[in-house]
């Protein structure tokens, strides 16, 4: 089970809100920060054959454990200087007095399937444990607030992570594909959870929403087939769920997450929701159904991507964008009517919609991007009120296979 301390909302601005205005001289201040931090841990060109720190140096033993000693942080690598050993690595260790391990570090080592962190540490560089698909487990030391991008990416056998409580955040794709993740509990302190940071989780059954969470990345639990419901702290101030687990705004203004494993067929948008947010139902092939109010505004990005066994969306009146790829390679798709309200059908919005036989474009409708109808062989479109397209409607909006009937 996968409880979540802290689950994510930017302070004040949820999904689709407007951002904090970032002035140009704290935007150069921090980019300077950024560039120092990143020549402080940058391996010099002429880096001795064991050191892998200003005072840190390696070893690797005859039985297979790759060693990290001395004091300080380690150099980010985009190449390790243990890389020609990778195969010979099964387990890591780095001693007491290490603070920071280097991005890229252990990427790779698929024969690792131990890794041991001591207290003293403080950082963990991207992409650090990528890739090390026999790692089954792991304790982060406390010291470590956050875990950064693609940290434990593609650990396909990793199933049990120790968070460290002094958590704020979790960076992008950080536990993607990490396909046995089931026990991961997450710290009271977590504010920030990134774009597909546990995507891929397949064995991911619930997930708890702690009151310190205040935002969330796009499709931040995308593909966690088991992932039956939603649960959030009361004290939560951006977060809620309804009694179906499904994931909320605190207002329930907005739609934000839809659990795979949800259990029924058909599910009714509340009435009180104004917007869905990017890739809110992506991969939920249990859905066959799905009615939107028309209360709603907006609908994200890939919202219904790749929903196989869905058949019937309402969609509601008032909406003027079908967003990009919003119910691309959905193949069961079958009936859907466009609201007159329409003007806009971007990029691949129906592509790969096999099982789509029949739709008609209102006369509103005055932008058609690319693939909007791309794969839809079988398609007959019923163009209301134009005899040939105009001019801001892609040349390739629409499978060459398919039959568009040119109403005037």
């Amino acid at each position: 089970m996968l409880c979540l301390s802290a689950l994510l909302l930017a302070a004040g601005c949820l999904r689709g809100g407007n951002a904090p205005q970032q002035t140009p001289e704290t935007s150069a201040a921090e980019s300077q920060t950024a560039t120092e931090t990143q020549t402080q841990h940058t391996a010099p060109a002429d880096l001795p054959e064991d050191a892998c720190g200003e005072a840190l140096t390696w070893s690797l033993s005859s039985g297979g454990t790759l060693k990290i000693s001395g004091e300080g942080d380690m150099y980010d690598f985009q190449t390790a200087p243990w890389n020609s050993e990778r195969q010979n690595i099964y387990r890591i260790e780095a001693e007491s007095g290490v603070t920071g391990v280097g991005e890229n570090a252990f990427a790779g080592c698929d024969k690792a399937y131990g890794v041991t962190l001591p207290d003293t540490l403080e950082r963990i560089g991207s992409g650090a444990f990528a890739g090390c698909v026999k790692l089954s487990s792991i304790r982060i030391p406390d010291g470590v607030q956050t875990i950064p991008e693609r940290c434990f990416e593609s650990c396909s056998a990793l199933w049990s992570v120790t968070m460290p409580a002094g958590l704020r955040e979790i960076g992008d794709r950080a536990f993607n594909l990490c396909d046995h993740l089931s026990d991961a509990k997450l710290p009271d302190g977590l504010v920030k959870i990134g774009d597909e940071s546990f995507a891929f989780c397949e064995r991911i059954y619930s997930c708890r929403i702690p009151a310190s969470l205040t935002h969330l990345g796009t499709n931040a639990f995308v593909r966690c087939t088991r992932l039956s419901r939603f649960t959030v702290s009361d004290d939560n101030p951006n977060f809620a769920a309804d009694d179906r687990g499904v994931l909320y705004s605190k207002k329930m203004t907005i739609l934000l997450a839809f659990p795979y494993a949800y259990g029924e067929s058909s599910y009714t948008v509340a009435d009180s929701v104004r917007e869905i947010g990017e890739g809110a139902f992506s991969y939920c092939d249990g859905l066959r159904s799905v009615t939107i109010p028309d209360t709603v505004e907006t609908i994200g990005a890939q919202a219904f991507y790749n929903c196989n066994n869905l058949e019937t969306v309402t969609l509601p009146q008032g909406l003027t964008v079908i967003a990009q790829e919003l119910f691309a390679n959905s193949e069961s798709l079958r009936g859907i009517t466009l609201p007159e309200t329409l003007t806009e059908i971007r990029a691949g919005a129906f592509e790969g919609c096999k099982g789509l036989e029949e739709i008609t474009i209102p006369q509103s409708v005055s932008v058609i991007e690319r693939d909007a109808f791309g794969n839809c062989a079988d398609l007959t479109v019923r163009v209301e009120g134009k005899s040939i397209a105009v001019d801001g409607w892609n040349v390739y909006w629409v499978d060459t296979n398919a039959t568009v009937i040119w109403d005037e």
